[in-house]
């Protein structure tokens, strides 16, 4: 892990200077109602969220339990953040990972398991050195225990299962996006770790993964998916994270050609104005592989299309007190942090869930058969960077649903309506499964 040295606090005022800048767009001005509670700091000792006696009080007690919960997952265990420690769904079949994969395009091929979950997405995103941002995938105990003692790992099981049981409280799922480290890229104020990849190849006229080839490079943690179960919820809190030099905000009022910043950031290019952000290369055939560099081009210029997940231009009260609470938070967060903290560097973009108190049901289109709230258009601009914009993509339950689900292979069998299907971290395990032999 590395943190800012005392020596780049120049730098890190800069970086303050940024995210207060960002909290103080008009339509989301800090609230002094929503802020942490003391028991969080300092950071070696947060506590773990909750879950079983979390009330849904009001909007800001799901902003807490989101800030909370980034808090206990980063928290240092054994020398590394806590959320490492975590299994990965491979291991839950018993296999080992083979490396992080890029998203490509959807499908639910065994060795696509990452990229199948990027919903809704089939870009690539490219940074401003050419080099593909990868993506990770965790199970907190309470979700590999639920799944491991229900046998759920036989797709025959899972066919049979009782439709109407959902994941126990406390279950979570992660997922988190890695930058790739490059010579000249200044990443103190990020995490970083070594990790194993899978090298990218050209076939059939696409640019696919190579499960055969991996390589180990240095990754720094750009944005952080959390969705966890607490009492009432079971369709997840969904909450997003990002590192705070990602991408500029798009402001509210906006032409084609306004500049979105005059500055660089991680995954923009300073002047870069708003009809060339969030491109999907992919989806026009543009995207070039060379293979022996492991680089790609055209590179994707990011633009952050919702600072907190909403329309900030929306008269709607409840979005209106919904941004001001995660500016609040955030602002408290971060002023109480260690600033040699290197988790100071991140922050909440926001989170979104069920109105209604246990409204989880089987057979659910959640973009049109309930009531969302808090972060009703929240996109992480390194994870779901081209569908910022799509109306039927634009928020975590535009894909995460409960409707049955049918594999791209005809010698699979589709999954059934269950309120499990809420996880695509299951729905992936459900199909992988049916590759294992005498598993069908």
């Amino acid at each position: 892990m590395k943190t800012p040295l005392s020596s780049r606090l120049p730098q890190k005022l800069k970086l303050l200077a940024a995210v207060v800048g960002m909290l103080s767009l008009p339509a989301m001005a800090a609230s002094s109602s929503c802020i942490s509670d003391p028991s969080w700091f300092p950071h070696a000792q947060t506590p773990e969220p909750d879950n079983q006696g979390f009330a849904s009080s009001s909007n800001c007690e799901f902003q807490q339990w989101s800030w909370q919960m980034f808090l206990w997952l980063t928290q240092s265990v054994n020398g590394q953040p806590r959320f490492l420690s975590f299994a990965s769904p491979f291991s839950l079949l018993g296999m080992a990972d083979f490396g992080m994969v890029p998203k490509t395009r959807t499908n639910t091929d065994a060795q696509s398991f990452d990229e199948y979950l990027q919903a809704g997405t089939d870009g690539v995103l490219v940074d401003q050195q050419g080099k593909a941002v990868y993506y990770s995938q965790y199970l907190d105990n309470t979700f590999t225990q639920f799944i491991v003692s229900n046998k759920l790992t036989d797709p025959a099981v899972v066919r049979k299962f009782n439709a109407t049981t959902s994941f126990p409280i406390g279950s979570l799922e992660l997922k988190a996006a890695w930058k790739q480290v490059q010579p000249g890229d200044n990443t103190d104020d990020m995490f970083t770790m070594d990790g194993k990849i899978n090298k990218l190849a050209n076939k059939n006229g696409q640019i696919v993964i190579d499960p055969t080839q991996t390589q180990t490079v240095k990754l720094a943690l750009v944005g952080f998916h959390i969705g966890g179960v607490v009492n009432g919820h079971p369709e997840m809190i969904w909450a997003t994270f990002e590192h705070q030099r990602n991408a500029p905000n798009v402001p509210a009022r906006v032409t084609p050609t306004t500049i979105i910043s005059n500055e660089n950031w991680t995954f923009y290019k300073a002047n870069t104005p708003y009809k060339d952000c969030n491109l999907n290369w992919v989806a026009t055939n543009k995207l070039v592989l060379n293979e022996k560099t492991q680089t790609l081009s055209p590179i994707t210029q990011v633009c952050r299309q919702y600072p907190f997940g909403n329309d900030p231009t929306s008269p709607n009260p409840s979005i209106v007190i919904n941004d001001k609470n995660i500016a609040s938070l955030n602002q408290d967060v971060l002023s109480k942090l260690d600033p040699n903290d290197v988790w100071h560097n991140y922050t909440l973009i926001g989170a979104i869930w069920f109105a209604a108190i246990d409204g989880l049901k089987p057979n659910m289109a959640l973009d049109t058969d309930v009531i969302l709230t808090g972060s009703v258009k929240l996109s992480n601009s390194t994870v779901e960077t081209y569908t910022q914009v799509q109306s039927t993509m634009n928020n975590c339950f535009r894909c995460h649903n409960t409707l049955s689900a049918f594999p791209s292979s005809t010698d699979l069998y589709p999954l059934p309506p269950l309120n499990l299907n809420i996880s695509h971290a299951f729905q992936n395990i459900y199909f992988w499964s049916q590759q294992q032999p005498a598993k069908k």
